[in-house]
Formats: C-alpha cells, sequence, structure tokens
C-alpha cells in the first residue's frame, strides 16, 4: 500500500482454530491493523475488537465448552466503509430469545452474560443462523464527531 493513501481493495480473511483462548489473537490483531490502516475512527475499532472477541470467547465456552477438538470458524471482510464478520461453533446452537437479561437486578453481580449484549451494542447489525451456532456482524464506518 502506498504511503497516504487508503486502500480501496476489500480485506478478506478466514480462519479456523481449536477452542483453546488466545488462539484467536493473531486474527484479532489482524483486523484491527487493517482497520487502522484503513482510518477507521478509534471509536470503531473499539468496537469491532470488544465485538469479535467476545464472539470467539462465547463460541469457544458457551459453542464448543471449551473442548479443544472442537473449532471456531472465523471470517472477516473490511472495505473502507463496512465490517462484516462471522464466527461459527461446533455446537448445537441456541435462541437469543432464552438469554436472560443482564441487566435485571438479580443478575447484576454475575461475572458472565454480558457478552451478546454488547455485541448487540457496539454493532451496527446482527443477526444468528438457525440453529444458533454462527453469529454475523456488521459495523458501518461512523462519521466522526
Amino acid at each position: 500500500m502506498t504511503e497516504g493513501c487508503i486502500s480501496t481493495e476489500t480485506w478478506k480473511r478466514k480462519d479456523v482454530f481449536p477452542s483453546i483462548y488466545g488462539r484467536g489473537a493473531d486474527l484479532v490483531e489482524d483486523v484491527l491493523q487493517v482497520m487502522t490502516a484503513k482510518e477507521w475512527s478509534q471509536r470503531d475499532i473499539f468496537a469491532v475488537n470488544l465485538a469479535l472477541v467476545e464472539a470467539i470467547t462465547n463460541a469457544i465456552d458457551h459453542g464448543n465448552q471449551c473442548d479443544p477438538q472442537k473449532n471456531v470458524f472465523v471470517s472477516c471482510q473490511i472495505s473502507n466503509n463496512l465490517v462484516k464478520m462471522s464466527v461459527r461453533d461446533e455446537g448445537s446452537g441456541f435462541s437469543k430469545d432464552t438469554l436472560p437479561d443482564p441487566r435485571n437486578e438479580e443478575r447484576l453481580d454475575l461475572p458472565t452474560g454480558r457478552g451478546v449484549l454488547l455485541i448487540y451494542g457496539f454493532m451496527t447489525k446482527v443477526w444468528f443462523n438457525d440453529p444458533g451456532n454462527e453469529l454475523f456482524m456488521e459495523k458501518v464506518r461512523t462519521e466522526e464527531a
């Protein structure tokens, strides 16, 4: 890439790794570096980082039950104005509607249960496949204030 010029090409990467914490760190780092090179705002980079790490962690913890024999599948596309990502596990899936609300008073002190809520809060568009073992996320570049 020529210095001072933002590449107009869409960057793409697919990765598969076992359900071991930290194994997707290089993928996450690549996503952040590409977003930085394409001059995304720190706010958007933070949002995508949080959502991708939460999605991978949920796939390892809840989908694959921390079984290193099961894999996590991640796909990312980054253009100048849109980030598209998917994270799939080998679990049986779930329904988002069955998740307890982490904002309920009896759940406020629990150390888990906020990941999906955060993903919805930081990404522009979020949806799941049926049976619920693949999460799709999109982030549209936000305008600087």
